[in-house]
This record gives structure tokens, sequence and C-alpha cells, in this order.
């Protein structure tokens, strides 16, 4: 019997399949924070977010149209 098991790269894209189309939280390694409609990703884990904005505490957030995340920053993506 063959052994299929998946590897994180792949379990990850399983994962966002979940979430595509739907408003996200995304966390990267600098601490920040963006919520926005996660609209598209590929398999380094990029992640395109429509009508995004970033979370602070300290100042208000900063709105973007269309934002680009690259999946090296990307730490945690939550909904």
């Amino acid at each position: 019997m063959e052994n299929k098991s998946q590897t994180p790269k792949e379990e990850a894209q399983v994962g966002l399949e979940n979430f595509l189309h739907k408003v996200v939280v995304v966390s990267v390694k600098d601490k920040r924070k963006f919520r926005g409609k996660l609209t598209q990703y590929d398999e380094h884990m990029n992640l395109l977010l429509e009508d995004a904005e970033e979370i602070s505490e300290a100042s208000p957030a900063a709105k973007h149209k269309l934002i680009l995340l690259k999946g090296g920053n990307v730490s945690d993506v939550s909904i």
C-alpha cells in the first residue's frame, strides 16, 4: 500500500482553500496584522487581499484596495 502523506506546503494550501473569498486576518513576521478578503494564493503562500486594512492599536487603520503579502513574511492566517 502506498503512503500518500502531504508535505507541510500542501497541507497549508488545503487549509487556505477553506478561507478563499472570506475575510481573514493575516499576521506577518514584523508583528503587523491585515484584515481583508482573501481572493488568491499560491504554492509559496503569497496572499492577495482585497479591501484590506492594516490593524494597529497605535494609529488609525491604513486601508488598501488590494494588497499582496509575500508568503515568506506570513506567520498566521485566521478568520
